[in-house]
């Protein structure tokens, strides 16, 4: 990974390590407190085919010292833009941080892409300072899955195309790889979700034949736990694509599994006993059933095409709404169809689900939120810890747009950025506080 490097020093007393690091000065610094005399840190947050000034500082109660250097970092590879741009910045309202995306680029229709998998982190300037090839076949999806794992400061990337998922750190050590994906007629790949638990588990969904096999695996890939849908439903009897999952959010303290069916909506579990499904939230495309909510105000504002719903403590649910498939040809909004982001206060005892935030509604907001946002296939949308949402509004192909942006609950922009035409990403997650941190 060429954007980084380790700065090594020794002291000839105990004292924590300091790497400050810039251009033309230092801007950054990044700091570990350990006292130690033998000193090396891993540098990260610069810019591809960038040199740097580097600085090592040691620091003990007694005494500090120091040391110059410079570093130049390589090039990217071929896939990455060296930059998105930077469409809005508001640092006073904006949750800031990093952003960790995959990005297919160069699609202009499925398949034509050559390249493997890419994960990459932006920083604020939405410059790319750390990226990550995952595998080496050719990822003629794009819909790759990426979470950041705070607690250990690792990426989690889902399977793509003939590429097991696989847990990695900043410094490019693959901590765990999923089990091989099978190909061939009638095989069952692992889709592009991937959870962790916090027994060390793993979260991995199957697509079959049409319906959805959740398991939970170890650390050495051996099966824990079991789910499928379709043995708890009837589908039609045409399944095909029917229920097409694209997330599974594993409730541990209750013991609960929420199955998203962009197709279908989103299914509640137990996880234990007989695994019955508790309740449907149905969705408007080829439902089986309209599900078990009577959405409020209206049921003309449901959910109609969803990607990775975020259930929350207070009894919130947010949803990406794609409200529509091109190639579906129900759900279409104001006559044409158009993507949005929604959050319902679910009343599970009553089986109501009520519209409590939607965006772009009727915020007053830049015509591309109003008009041209519409995606097809991808879609993410996060709540972040000030309660902003961070959505990826993901396309590929020719003169399409891939924005990730960050809107306030009062309907504003305040940060947001668009790779370069022909450029996608499937979903982002903001890494708060950065790793590298402004000096004082």
């Amino acid at each position: 990974m060429s954007l980084a490097c380790y700065v090594s020093w020794t002291t000839d007393q105990a004292a924590n390590s300091e790497v400050q690091f810039g251009l033309g000065g230092y801007q950054l610094h990044i700091v570990d407190p350990a006292q130690v005399t033998d000193h090396k840190v891993y540098v990260l947050g610069m810019h591809a085919q960038t040199a740097y000034r580097i600085k090592a500082v040691s620091t003990n109660p007694t005494a500090t010292g120091s040391v110059e250097g410079t570093f130049t970092t390589g090039a990217l590879p071929q896939g990455i833009p060296a930059a998105a741009t930077l469409l809005t910045d508001v640092p006073n309202k904006s949750q800031r941080g990093w952003t960790l995306a995959n990005i297919q680029a160069g699609a202009t229709a499925q398949g034509s892409t050559q390249r493997p998998a890419l994960i990459v982190i932006v920083d604020e300037s939405a410059q790319p300072v750390w990226y990550y090839v995952h595998g080496t076949a050719a990822d003629t999806r794009g819909d790759v899955a990426t979470t950041w794992l705070s607690a250990e400061k690792h990426v989690l990337v889902g399977a793509a195309t003939g590429t097991s998922p696989a847990e990695v750190d900043l410094e490019g050590n693959v901590i765990w790889t999923g089990p091989a994906q099978p190909t061939g007629r009638g095989a069952d790949p692992m889709t592009h979700h991937t959870g962790k638990l916090s027994n060390g588990d793993y979260i991995v969904t199957h697509e079959a034949s049409g319906g959805a096999v959740v398991q939970e695996l170890s650390p050495q890939n051996a099966v824990v736990w079991s789910w499928s849908l379709f043995d708890h439903i009837t589908p039609p009897q045409d399944a095909n694509d029917w229920c097409h999952p694209n997330a599974a959010t594993i409730d541990e303290v209750g013991d609960f599994l929420y199955l998203n069916c962009r197709f279908q909506g989103l299914f509640k579990a137990n996880r234990s006993g007989s695994g019955d499904v508790i309740w449907q939230m149905g969705a408007g495309i080829d439902s089986l059933t309209t599900g078990d909510f009577t959405y409020l105000p209206t049921n003309d504002v449901r959910i109609n095409d969803t990607h990775d719903p975020e259930v929350h403590d207070d009894g919130t649910i947010l949803f990406y709404d794609n409200q529509g498939y091109a190639a579906r040809t129900q759900g279409q909004m104001n006559g044409s169809l158009h993507s949005r982001v929604v959050e319902y206060q679910v009343d599970q005892t009553n089986k109501q689900a009520t519209l409590t935030w939607e965006f772009p509604g009727t915020f007053a907001v830049d015509s591309w939120y109003t008009q041209s946002w519409y995606t097809q296939i991808w879609g993410d949308a996060d709540r972040q810890p000030n309660g902003n949402v961070l959505i990826t509004a993901g396309n590929r192909g020719a003169g399409t747009e891939t924005r990730i942006f960050e809107v306030t609950r009062a309907g504003e922009v305040v940060w947001a950025m668009a790779w370069p035409t022909n450029n996608g990403s499937y979903r982002a997650d903001r890494i708060s506080p950065a790793l590298a941190a402004d000096l004082p």
